[in-house]
Protein backbone atom coordinates (compact mmCIF):
# COMPACT_ATOMS: atom_id res chain seq x y z
CA UNK A 1 0.00 0.00 0.00
CA UNK A 2 2.78 2.59 0.78
CA UNK A 3 4.29 1.73 -2.09
CA UNK A 4 1.00 2.35 -4.27
CA UNK A 5 0.64 5.83 -2.36
CA UNK A 6 4.49 6.63 -3.14
CA UNK A 7 3.92 5.89 -7.07
CA UNK A 8 0.75 7.89 -7.32
CA UNK A 9 2.42 10.72 -5.57
CA UNK A 10 5.12 10.79 -8.14
CA UNK A 11 2.59 10.48 -11.09
CA UNK A 12 0.83 13.58 -9.37
CA UNK A 13 3.80 15.55 -8.92
CA UNK A 14 4.90 14.94 -12.21
CA UNK A 15 1.57 15.68 -13.66
CA UNK A 16 2.01 19.12 -11.90
CA UNK A 17 5.86 20.01 -12.74
CA UNK A 18 4.72 19.00 -16.89
CA UNK A 19 2.17 21.83 -16.47
CA UNK A 20 4.93 24.25 -15.53
CA UNK A 21 6.89 23.15 -18.12
CA UNK A 22 9.64 21.68 -15.78
CA UNK A 23 8.95 17.87 -15.75
CA UNK A 24 10.09 16.90 -18.99
CA UNK A 25 11.06 13.03 -18.28
CA UNK A 26 9.22 10.62 -20.49
CA UNK A 27 7.23 7.62 -18.79
CA UNK A 28 7.73 5.33 -21.54
CA UNK A 29 10.28 3.50 -19.70
CA UNK A 30 8.48 3.21 -16.67
CA UNK A 31 5.43 1.62 -17.64
CA UNK A 32 7.26 -1.54 -19.32
CA UNK A 33 5.87 -4.59 -17.62
CA UNK A 34 7.29 -7.78 -17.84
CA UNK A 35 4.78 -11.03 -16.40
CA UNK A 36 7.26 -14.39 -16.98
CA UNK A 37 6.92 -17.81 -15.38
CA UNK A 38 9.43 -18.65 -12.58
CA UNK A 39 13.04 -20.03 -14.09
CA UNK A 40 14.44 -23.18 -13.30
CA UNK A 41 10.86 -24.65 -12.45
CA UNK A 42 8.49 -27.26 -14.24
CA UNK A 43 5.94 -25.97 -15.99
CA UNK A 44 4.54 -23.60 -18.96
CA UNK A 45 6.88 -21.20 -20.25
CA UNK A 46 5.17 -17.99 -20.06
CA UNK A 47 6.65 -14.43 -21.02
CA UNK A 48 4.25 -11.02 -21.58
CA UNK A 49 5.87 -7.87 -22.44
CA UNK A 50 3.62 -4.78 -22.62
CA UNK A 51 3.30 -3.10 -25.63
CA UNK A 52 5.13 0.07 -24.04
CA UNK A 53 8.03 -1.56 -23.81
CA UNK A 54 10.93 -0.16 -26.37
CA UNK A 55 12.50 -2.33 -28.81
CA UNK A 56 15.59 -1.96 -26.62
CA UNK A 57 13.83 -3.51 -23.51
CA UNK A 58 12.49 -6.03 -25.99
CA UNK A 59 15.95 -7.09 -27.07
CA UNK A 60 16.84 -7.24 -23.44
CA UNK A 61 14.55 -9.76 -22.56
CA UNK A 62 14.68 -11.68 -25.40
CA UNK A 63 13.55 -15.77 -24.84
CA UNK A 64 16.26 -18.20 -26.56
CA UNK A 65 14.96 -20.59 -29.12
CA UNK A 66 16.29 -23.23 -26.78
CA UNK A 67 14.30 -22.44 -23.97
CA UNK A 68 11.03 -23.21 -26.20
CA UNK A 69 12.63 -26.22 -27.77
CA UNK A 70 13.40 -27.35 -24.09
CA UNK A 71 9.49 -26.34 -22.95
CA UNK A 72 8.09 -28.79 -26.31
CA UNK A 73 10.49 -31.17 -25.14
CA UNK A 74 8.61 -31.38 -21.97
CA UNK A 75 5.26 -31.45 -23.24
CA UNK A 76 4.98 -28.05 -21.44
CA UNK A 77 2.67 -25.36 -23.29
CA UNK A 78 4.47 -21.90 -24.45
CA UNK A 79 3.18 -18.35 -24.09
CA UNK A 80 4.84 -15.45 -25.43
CA UNK A 81 3.78 -12.27 -26.25
CA UNK A 82 5.46 -9.22 -27.22
CA UNK A 83 8.43 -10.47 -27.09
CA UNK A 84 11.70 -11.34 -29.72
CA UNK A 85 12.27 -14.72 -29.93
CA UNK A 86 16.01 -15.43 -31.10
CA UNK A 87 16.98 -18.19 -32.88
CA UNK A 88 15.57 -21.29 -34.89
CA UNK A 89 12.89 -23.73 -33.79
CA UNK A 90 13.67 -27.04 -35.30
CA UNK A 91 10.82 -29.60 -34.26
CA UNK A 92 12.91 -32.15 -35.98
CA UNK A 93 14.32 -32.39 -33.08
CA UNK A 94 11.53 -32.82 -30.90
CA UNK A 95 11.11 -37.04 -30.05
CA UNK A 96 9.43 -39.54 -32.45
CA UNK A 97 6.69 -40.78 -30.50
CA UNK A 98 3.99 -43.65 -31.73
CA UNK A 99 1.53 -42.40 -34.49
CA UNK A 100 -1.64 -42.38 -33.26
CA UNK A 101 -4.98 -41.05 -36.06
CA UNK A 102 -7.22 -38.60 -34.34
CA UNK A 103 -10.83 -39.43 -33.69
CA UNK A 104 -13.96 -37.95 -35.71
CA UNK A 105 -12.09 -38.19 -39.00
CA UNK A 106 -13.52 -39.87 -42.20
CA UNK A 107 -12.29 -42.97 -43.96
CA UNK A 108 -10.99 -40.29 -46.26
CA UNK A 109 -9.02 -38.30 -43.96
CA UNK A 110 -8.02 -41.41 -41.65
CA UNK A 111 -6.26 -42.94 -45.08
CA UNK A 112 -4.67 -39.57 -45.68
CA UNK A 113 -3.46 -39.36 -42.44
CA UNK A 114 -1.95 -43.02 -42.13
CA UNK A 115 -0.42 -42.40 -45.71
CA UNK A 116 1.68 -39.27 -43.72
CA UNK A 117 2.19 -40.94 -40.49
CA UNK A 118 4.02 -43.72 -42.10
CA UNK A 119 7.24 -43.70 -40.53
CA UNK A 120 7.77 -40.98 -37.72
CA UNK A 121 5.29 -38.40 -35.78
CA UNK A 122 6.22 -35.72 -33.38
CA UNK A 123 4.33 -33.99 -31.03
CA UNK A 124 3.62 -30.24 -29.42
CA UNK A 125 1.44 -31.42 -26.58
CA UNK A 126 0.69 -27.94 -25.12
CA UNK A 127 -0.22 -24.48 -26.56
CA UNK A 128 2.32 -23.10 -28.67
CA UNK A 129 1.20 -19.09 -28.90
CA UNK A 130 3.70 -16.51 -29.99
CA UNK A 131 1.35 -13.50 -30.46
CA UNK A 132 2.38 -9.80 -31.38
CA UNK A 133 6.52 -10.63 -31.15
CA UNK A 134 9.25 -11.08 -33.75
CA UNK A 135 10.67 -13.89 -34.53
CA UNK A 136 14.44 -13.80 -35.61
CA UNK A 137 14.66 -17.32 -36.88
CA UNK A 138 13.32 -19.70 -38.76
CA UNK A 139 10.79 -22.22 -38.11
CA UNK A 140 11.07 -25.73 -39.50
CA UNK A 141 9.38 -28.90 -39.67
CA UNK A 142 11.12 -31.07 -42.77
CA UNK A 143 10.65 -34.54 -41.56
CA UNK A 144 9.73 -36.18 -45.08
CA UNK A 145 8.49 -39.69 -43.31
CA UNK A 146 6.31 -38.84 -40.51
CA UNK A 147 4.06 -35.63 -39.50
CA UNK A 148 4.43 -32.97 -36.60
CA UNK A 149 1.16 -32.90 -34.63
CA UNK A 150 -0.24 -29.79 -32.68
CA UNK A 151 -2.76 -30.85 -30.14
CA UNK A 152 -3.15 -27.44 -28.59
CA UNK A 153 -3.97 -23.87 -30.06
CA UNK A 154 -1.42 -22.52 -32.38
CA UNK A 155 -1.41 -18.69 -32.48
CA UNK A 156 0.67 -16.23 -33.99
CA UNK A 157 -1.58 -13.35 -34.63
CA UNK A 158 0.91 -10.35 -35.18
CA UNK A 159 3.87 -11.65 -35.02
CA UNK A 160 6.72 -10.65 -37.74
CA UNK A 161 8.57 -13.81 -38.76
CA UNK A 162 11.88 -12.64 -40.09
CA UNK A 163 13.43 -16.26 -41.75
CA UNK A 164 11.09 -19.05 -43.86
CA UNK A 165 8.17 -20.75 -42.17
CA UNK A 166 8.19 -24.61 -43.41
CA UNK A 167 5.76 -26.55 -41.30
CA UNK A 168 4.77 -28.91 -44.06
CA UNK A 169 3.14 -32.19 -43.13
CA UNK A 170 1.75 -30.52 -39.96
CA UNK A 171 -2.00 -31.49 -38.28
CA UNK A 172 -2.93 -28.82 -36.22
CA UNK A 173 -6.15 -30.67 -34.17
CA UNK A 174 -6.89 -27.48 -32.77
CA UNK A 175 -7.21 -24.10 -34.59
CA UNK A 176 -4.20 -21.81 -36.70
CA UNK A 177 -3.92 -18.19 -35.90
CA UNK A 178 -1.65 -16.62 -38.15
CA UNK A 179 -3.81 -13.12 -38.43
CA UNK A 180 -1.99 -9.96 -38.89
CA UNK A 181 1.20 -11.54 -39.00
CA UNK A 182 3.81 -11.29 -41.17
CA UNK A 183 6.36 -12.89 -43.23
CA UNK A 184 9.20 -12.05 -44.49
CA UNK A 185 10.63 -14.81 -46.35
CA UNK A 186 8.59 -18.31 -47.03
CA UNK A 187 5.70 -19.64 -45.58
CA UNK A 188 5.10 -23.65 -46.47
CA UNK A 189 2.05 -25.24 -45.14
CA UNK A 190 2.21 -28.23 -47.30
CA UNK A 191 0.40 -31.17 -46.90
CA UNK A 192 -1.25 -29.85 -43.77
CA UNK A 193 -4.36 -30.76 -41.79
CA UNK A 194 -6.42 -27.90 -40.79
CA UNK A 195 -9.17 -29.55 -37.92
CA UNK A 196 -10.56 -26.31 -36.87
CA UNK A 197 -9.64 -23.70 -39.85
CA UNK A 198 -7.35 -21.20 -40.80
CA UNK A 199 -7.39 -17.20 -39.99
CA UNK A 200 -4.84 -15.38 -41.90
CA UNK A 201 -7.36 -12.01 -42.24
CA UNK A 202 -4.80 -8.80 -43.17
CA UNK A 203 -1.84 -11.30 -43.15
CA UNK A 204 1.13 -10.28 -45.33
CA UNK A 205 2.87 -13.29 -47.03
CA UNK A 206 6.42 -13.36 -48.47
CA UNK A 207 7.65 -14.40 -51.32
CA UNK A 208 6.26 -17.85 -51.68
CA UNK A 209 3.39 -19.20 -50.02
CA UNK A 210 2.48 -22.83 -50.00
CA UNK A 211 -0.57 -24.93 -49.23
CA UNK A 212 -0.04 -27.66 -51.41
CA UNK A 213 -2.26 -30.24 -51.10
CA UNK A 214 -3.62 -29.19 -47.93
CA UNK A 215 -6.86 -30.42 -46.25
CA UNK A 216 -9.22 -27.53 -43.87
CA UNK A 217 -11.87 -29.38 -42.01
CA UNK A 218 -12.74 -25.60 -40.52
CA UNK A 219 -13.67 -22.43 -42.42
CA UNK A 220 -10.76 -20.17 -43.61
CA UNK A 221 -10.37 -16.22 -43.01
CA UNK A 222 -8.11 -14.74 -45.21
CA UNK A 223 -9.98 -11.70 -46.25
CA UNK A 224 -7.88 -8.88 -47.14
CA UNK A 225 -4.39 -10.89 -46.28
CA UNK A 226 -1.84 -9.55 -48.90
CA UNK A 227 0.13 -12.39 -51.07
CA UNK A 228 3.18 -10.44 -51.92
CA UNK A 229 5.07 -13.28 -54.24
CA UNK A 230 3.66 -16.77 -55.41
CA UNK A 231 1.09 -18.36 -53.64
CA UNK A 232 0.19 -22.12 -54.34
CA UNK A 233 -3.33 -23.70 -53.08
CA UNK A 234 -3.19 -26.54 -56.07
CA UNK A 235 -5.38 -29.78 -54.95
CA UNK A 236 -6.21 -28.20 -51.86
CA UNK A 237 -9.77 -29.70 -49.89
CA UNK A 238 -12.01 -27.21 -47.80
CA UNK A 239 -14.83 -28.88 -46.15
CA UNK A 240 -15.97 -25.28 -44.58
CA UNK A 241 -16.53 -22.23 -46.14
CA UNK A 242 -13.53 -20.27 -47.76
CA UNK A 243 -12.69 -16.51 -47.93
CA UNK A 244 -10.60 -14.61 -50.00
CA UNK A 245 -12.75 -11.10 -49.90
CA UNK A 246 -9.92 -8.32 -50.67
CA UNK A 247 -7.26 -10.58 -51.10
CA UNK A 248 -4.48 -9.65 -53.20
CA UNK A 249 -2.36 -12.03 -55.08
CA UNK A 250 1.16 -10.08 -56.13
CA UNK A 251 2.82 -12.73 -58.52
CA UNK A 252 1.44 -16.38 -60.03
CA UNK A 253 -1.38 -18.09 -57.92
CA UNK A 254 -2.63 -21.38 -58.14
CA UNK A 255 -6.03 -22.79 -57.14
CA UNK A 256 -6.02 -25.86 -59.76
CA UNK A 257 -7.43 -29.20 -58.77
CA UNK A 258 -9.08 -27.60 -55.59
CA UNK A 259 -12.45 -28.34 -53.85
CA UNK A 260 -14.11 -25.77 -52.35
CA UNK A 261 -16.92 -28.15 -50.81
CA UNK A 262 -19.02 -25.03 -49.37
CA UNK A 263 -18.87 -20.96 -50.00
CA UNK A 264 -15.97 -19.61 -51.61
CA UNK A 265 -15.08 -16.10 -51.55
CA UNK A 266 -13.01 -14.45 -53.55
CA UNK A 267 -15.37 -10.88 -53.91
CA UNK A 268 -13.53 -7.82 -54.76
CA UNK A 269 -10.05 -10.00 -54.53
CA UNK A 270 -7.44 -8.45 -57.26
CA UNK A 271 -4.77 -11.14 -59.03
CA UNK A 272 -1.77 -8.82 -60.28
CA UNK A 273 -0.42 -11.63 -62.46
CA UNK A 274 -1.49 -14.94 -63.59
CA UNK A 275 -4.39 -16.92 -61.71
CA UNK A 276 -5.24 -20.74 -62.44
CA UNK A 277 -8.42 -22.10 -61.45
CA UNK A 278 -8.26 -24.99 -63.48
CA UNK A 279 -10.04 -28.55 -62.57
CA UNK A 280 -11.43 -26.89 -59.44
CA UNK A 281 -14.72 -28.06 -58.14
CA UNK A 282 -16.66 -25.10 -56.30
CA UNK A 283 -19.42 -27.59 -54.87
CA UNK A 284 -20.75 -24.88 -53.08
CA UNK A 285 -21.18 -21.52 -53.98
CA UNK A 286 -18.44 -19.37 -55.44
CA UNK A 287 -18.14 -15.25 -55.12
CA UNK A 288 -16.46 -13.44 -57.76
CA UNK A 289 -18.04 -10.51 -57.84
CA UNK A 290 -16.15 -7.26 -57.99
CA UNK A 291 -12.47 -9.18 -58.19
CA UNK A 292 -9.86 -7.98 -60.73
CA UNK A 293 -7.98 -10.40 -63.21
CA UNK A 294 -5.22 -8.15 -64.32
CA UNK A 295 -3.85 -10.87 -66.36
CA UNK A 296 -4.13 -13.94 -67.67
CA UNK A 297 -6.86 -15.97 -65.82
CA UNK A 298 -7.53 -19.76 -66.33
CA UNK A 299 -10.62 -21.53 -65.34
CA UNK A 300 -10.85 -24.24 -68.02
CA UNK A 301 -12.33 -27.51 -66.41
CA UNK A 302 -13.66 -26.35 -63.44
CA UNK A 303 -17.12 -27.13 -62.27
CA UNK A 304 -19.40 -24.55 -61.10
CA UNK A 305 -21.88 -26.63 -59.93
CA UNK A 306 -23.99 -23.92 -58.29
CA UNK A 307 -23.37 -21.89 -61.30
CA UNK A 308 -20.86 -18.90 -61.16
CA UNK A 309 -21.22 -15.08 -63.09
CA UNK A 310 -18.18 -14.42 -64.44
CA UNK A 311 -19.88 -11.39 -65.97
CA UNK A 312 -19.26 -9.33 -63.02
CA UNK A 313 -15.74 -9.68 -62.84
CA UNK A 314 -12.66 -7.57 -64.75
CA UNK A 315 -10.35 -9.53 -66.70
CA UNK A 316 -8.12 -7.60 -68.46
CA UNK A 317 -7.42 -10.89 -70.73
CA UNK A 318 -10.42 -13.14 -72.04
CA UNK A 319 -10.27 -16.05 -69.40
CA UNK A 320 -9.46 -19.76 -70.40
CA UNK A 321 -12.89 -21.32 -70.12
CA UNK A 322 -12.57 -24.58 -72.26
CA UNK A 323 -14.77 -27.37 -70.60
CA UNK A 324 -15.86 -25.24 -67.81
CA UNK A 325 -19.33 -26.08 -66.46
CA UNK A 326 -22.11 -24.16 -65.08
CA UNK A 327 -20.99 -20.17 -65.81
CA UNK A 328 -22.54 -17.21 -67.27
CA UNK A 329 -19.53 -15.69 -69.16
CA UNK A 330 -21.39 -12.77 -71.08
CA UNK A 331 -19.63 -9.52 -71.02
CA UNK A 332 -16.56 -11.26 -69.72
CA UNK A 333 -12.97 -10.59 -70.62
CA UNK A 334 -14.21 -7.38 -72.83
CA UNK A 335 -10.94 -5.78 -72.34
CA UNK A 336 -10.82 -5.18 -68.96
CA UNK A 337 -13.84 -2.27 -68.63
CA UNK A 338 -14.95 -2.58 -64.53
CA UNK A 339 -18.17 -0.93 -63.76
CA UNK A 340 -16.34 1.77 -62.76
CA UNK A 341 -15.27 2.26 -66.22
CA UNK A 342 -18.31 1.47 -67.25
CA UNK A 343 -19.69 4.10 -65.83
CA UNK A 344 -17.37 6.64 -66.39
CA UNK A 345 -18.05 6.37 -70.34
CA UNK A 346 -21.70 6.43 -70.07
CA UNK A 347 -21.61 9.47 -67.64
CA UNK A 348 -18.54 11.04 -70.71
CA UNK A 349 -21.38 10.25 -73.54
CA UNK A 350 -24.14 12.42 -71.89
CA UNK A 351 -21.89 15.30 -71.04
CA UNK A 352 -21.15 15.32 -74.57
CA UNK A 353 -25.05 15.05 -75.53
CA UNK A 354 -25.71 17.37 -72.91
CA UNK A 355 -23.29 20.46 -74.48
CA UNK A 356 -24.49 19.47 -78.10
CA UNK A 357 -28.24 20.25 -76.85
CA UNK A 358 -26.99 23.25 -74.91
CA UNK A 359 -24.95 24.46 -78.04
CA UNK A 360 -28.03 23.77 -80.56
CA UNK A 361 -30.40 25.71 -77.99
CA UNK A 362 -28.21 28.55 -78.36
CA UNK A 363 -27.62 29.07 -81.97
CA UNK A 364 -31.55 29.64 -81.70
Amino acid sequence: MMNTTRSCGLVLLCALLMLGGICQTSVAGAVCTVESSPGGKPGPLMKHLSPDCTKAEREAQAVPAASVMQALTQRQAVDLVGVVLQGDLIFDQLPVRKSQIPKGLTPEQQAALSALNDEEQRIVAGNLIIRDSVVDGALRHRSAKGTLEFEGTVDFHGTRFTDGVDLSRSVFQKSLAIDGALFEREAYFVQGHFAQGLSCAETKFGPHTRFHRSAFRGPVDCQGSLFDGMAEFLEVVCEAPVNFERARFGLGTGFSGAHFKKLANFSDAIFSREAFFAFVVFSGEARFAGAQFLQAADFSNADFKRGADLAKVRFDQKPLTNGTKGIAQEGAGKGGQSDFQQYAITLGILLVAAFLVAYAVKLK
